[in-house]
């Protein structure tokens, strides 16, 4: 991801690289969606035989990248003109007394604990709120949030795309309505007890989510120069990893206990937390960053 995000802003100026992201975003909430009908596939012909299944498939198209990705004209010509290159320690020493930088890696890290819950605990809290199957809540949950977010990952990209071309603030205001939207849907989401809330609190969340994730390397290309951005995204990444394994785990220990539903809907709190601190320190001046 951070490598092909990378490779995809190169490409494309400020006038269509949110919604190029955010195209390429929606294959994960394609994906996604298919995984909601894992356990009917593994169940027919093992779990064994549907990871060889994909993985035979990630391989072949593996192959097919390698003979088709190429860098864009200008970064490969830059390469060709400078001959130093940036030693890894530098590149993360420059990265992280970038203030916008931590806040921007807060910024992901923080929402990331609502969309790995989402992602984990959705389909349990479908059951428990709505008394039905897992096999029935599984495909529900996953279809509501990865349709929205399709939805929302290509308007949010049209949006920022449009706004950031008249306020240079437009991608990180586009990324904050998004991000507001999750916050009333994680607490319908853990309280509600009706279908039309729980599918309804599911699509905001996704589309709010989707606008949000298809502006965030758009909006690190404001504050980080593209030789750095492949860095700094993986170290978002993983952030954003150990923040999922975390409230992963912190919502099993609920759920045994009881309280799933209330721990989930406190993730508002925090991410209400972190939204009023990045509308209020990054105030980007450049749509991007020079080379």
């Amino acid at each position: 991801i951070p490598a092909g995000l990378s490779l995809i802003a190169d490409y494309h100026s400020d006038k269509t690289r949110s919604l190029a992201i955010g195209i390429h975003m929606t294959g994960l909430y394609f994906g996604q969606a298919l995984g909601g009908f894992g356990a009917i596939v593994a169940a027919n012909y093992s779990w064994q035989h549907t990871f060889i299944f994909f993985g035979f498939i990630g391989i072949i198209y593996a192959v097919v990248l390698l003979f088709t990705l190429f860098e864009t004209s200008a970064r490969t010509k830059q390469e060709e003109q400078v001959s130093e290159k940036v030693p890894l320690v530098k590149g993360l020493s420059i990265l992280f007394s970038n203030i916008a930088f931590w806040v921007i890696l807060l910024y992901f890290a923080v929402p990331s604990l609502p969309g790995w819950a989402t992602q984990n605990w959705l389909p349990t809290l479908f059951a428990e709120n709505l008394h039905i199957p897992m096999e029935q809540a599984g495909p529900l949950s996953t279809i509501t949030i990865a349709f929205s977010s399709f939805l929302g990952v290509l308007f949010g990209g049209i949006l920022s795309d449009r706004w950031v071309q008249k306020n240079s603030k437009g991608r990180v205001y586009t990324s904050a309505i998004g991000l507001s939207l999750t916050i009333p849907a994680v607490i319908l989401i853990g309280y509600g007890s009706s279908i039309f809330a729980i599918v309804a609190a599911g699509l905001m969340f996704g589309f709010g989510f989707g606008m949000f994730d298809a502006n965030n390397m758009p909006i690190l290309c404001q504050f980080v120069a593209a030789k750095y951005r492949a860095t700094a995204y993986g170290i978002m990444n993983m952030v954003g990893v150990f923040a999922g394994a975390y409230i992963t785990k912190y919502l099993g220990a609920s759920a045994d206990a009881g309280s799933l539903g209330s721990d989930f809907a406190m993730l508002a709190v925090i991410v209400f937390v972190v939204l009023i601190i990045q509308l209020t320190v990054l105030k980007p001046k450049k749509n991007e960053v020079p080379v």
